[in-house]
């Protein structure tokens, strides 16, 4: 009897379409399934489309999640618009020869239009991508591995840093991030590990090129990206490292470089590849030196990684780190962070320090537990995120069903409002808490882009606002005002920002550069309601 209980249990909830394992509180936390539905596309997607809502409500929230984390639901549209872009298809080496100054004997393109090409994926595919929590976490995982564009050597390397080190693994584990973001030369040159060898007279895994190597004085041991490794991509600030730890995690990563661009790569790579028995390594544009190796013993948090190795070493640090203690603290918070509250319960993230050990930096089961926890739900954190700039751009766009059919204008407001894509110089990242978006100058850009936009002029952006409403005019404003904060904040009680929102919606002075729909839908985009999340 209890066998069948089970089974039958198990066939309701397939039925039901809420996968065996999964399941929402947001009934306990007291949302109608309609808030519920707004929250997930507000947290793990970027804000709903028209009618979304109803959708997932009438498909079932937990699946539309798990659709989510599988992450292969046809994209016939945004693959359409992707083929626009040229350099997406692009080897790494192949955008290098085409973009930078290293174009030899290839025709050679502005980097501008490669930054172009970057920027507007990115725009696509937040807007118009059906796999929304993959975007949500590639963008969560690129600022997490920042690497700026204003850094000049990394930055015709940024697109297929995010396309081949960060995109493939943004629902995966962290090991394989770690791994990733570590060989691109993106990250090797914005942190200086590509410049990182062996100080002079230390042993190294490839005798014969001493003579040589001590000769040339190679640039020595840099610290950069063993700090940043430590600080920012896995302990974190309070992980329990000290400076030894950043010496000897630096020795162990010296000799990891990449081939150089231009005419000298193929001679390189030849050579490199007839001195694999040596150690030398070669995978794509990332090559390991065993020349400038520093193979000397070194103890790394208590574990000691014997003298003579090459590769290994570096290898076994990311290893330890992917699975330390910190690690999982410090991206659980990072987590907490991003999809629950500015300040994140301690409870929810010890949970999911949990999960993560247990599951060795599983993307995908860490975001369970948060679609899963109690703390996800409850009304103090419904709406309690602010929107950075691409996700309130990304968010009115959506919601409106405008289509971007030339990005440039539209990233231009995205800059105006703060957040210039992929120009954050720290390796920080962009900040990810309230402070860092308010502030009046902010706000008045966020009021004036959500005017414009809804009076259509932001160039290169196409909608019709009526057919939100089935193409039915209302009656007045305020009956405008009732209907459109209706459609464009689904799930949410609109009552307090009708009230705020009415003399905006009638200032005589906005009524000279706007026609009535669009003032209304205007004010509801520049709402201080619809900036959250």
């Amino acid at each position: 009897m209890r066998a069948l209980t089970l089974t039958a249990t198990l066939l309701l909830l397939v039925a039901a379409g809420r996968p065996s394992g999964t399941s929402f509180p947001w009934q306990q936390a007291g949302l109608t399934e309609r808030q519920a539905a707004a929250h997930l596309l507000n947290r793990f997607a970027y804000g709903p489309r028209p009618g979304e809502v109803d959708r997932i409500v009438e498909t079932g929230l937990e699946r539309w999640f798990e659709r989510q984390l599988d992450a292969e639901l046809p994209d016939r549209r945004l693959e359409e618009r992707l083929r626009e872009l040229p350099a997406l298809e692009m080897p790494s080496a192949q955008i290098i020869e085409t973009y930078s100054r290293f174009a030899g004997d290839q025709e050679h393109r502005p980097q501008r239009e490669l930054m172009g090409q970057l920027m507007a994926q990115k725009l696509w595919r937040a807007v118009e991508s059906e796999n929304q929590l993959a975007e949500v976490m590639t963008d969560f995982w690129f600022n997490h591995f920042n690497v700026s564009l204003q850094d000049n050597q990394s930055r015709p390397y940024l697109l297929s840093y995010e396309r081949d080190a960060v995109r493939p693994h943004a629902l995966g584990r962290v090991r394989d991030l770690l791994g990733a973001t570590a060989r691109h030369p993106a990250m090797l040159l914005y942190l200086d590990n590509a410049r990182s060898s062996a100080a002079p007279g230390a042993p190294t895994t490839f005798e014969r090129a001493r003579a040589r190597q001590q000769e040339r004085r190679p640039r020595g041991l840099n610290e950069n990206y063993a700090r940043e490794l430590l600080e920012l991509h896995t302990l974190g600030v309070d992980g329990g490292y000290t400076q030894k730890d950043v010496v000897e995690v630096a020795r162990a990563f010296t000799g990891w470089s990449m081939l150089p661009p231009g005419s000298f790569r193929k001679d390189v790579e030849r050579r490199a590849r007839r001195a694999g028995r040596m150690g030398f390594q070669v995978e794509g544009e990332f090559l390991f030196r065993a020349d400038l190796h520093d193979a000397g013993e070194k103890t790394v948090f208590g574990r000691r990684l014997p003298a003579g190795r090459g590769i290994e070493d570096g290898e076994a640090v990311l290893d330890l780190l992917a699975v330390h203690p910190s690690t999982a603290r410090h991206l659980a918070t990072k987590l907490a962070v991003r999809f629950v509250s500015d300040q994140p319960p301690k409870a929810l993230v010890d949970r999911l320090t949990a999960v993560y050990l247990e599951s060795g930096g599983d993307v995908r089961r860490l975001l369970r537990t948060i679609a899963e926890s109690p703390d996800f739900w409850a009304p103090a954190a419904v709406g309690a995120k602010i929107k950075s700039p691409l996700e309130l751009t990304a968010s009115a766009l959506r919601v409106v069903d405008g289509r971007v059919e030339d990005p440039r204008a539209t990233l231009r407001w995205i800059a105006e409002m703060g957040q210039p894509l992929y120009a954050y110089q720290a390796p920080t990242g962009y900040p990810d808490r309230a402070e860092a978006w308010v502030n009046t100058g902010s706000l008045l850009n966020r009021l004036n882009f959500g005017l414009q936009l809804a009076a259509g002029r932001v160039q290169g952006v196409d909608l019709d606002l009526s057919k939100l409403n089935g193409g039915r005019e209302p009656d007045s404003r305020e009956a405008a005002l009732r209907t459109y904060a209706g459609l464009l904040m689904p799930g949410r009680d609109v009552e307090p920002s009708i009230k705020t929102l009415t003399p905006m919606a009638n200032d005589p002075g906005l009524a000279e550069k706007a026609k009535p729909l669009e003032q209304v839908v205007g004010a509801i985009l520049g709402s201080p309601e619809f900036q959250r999340r």
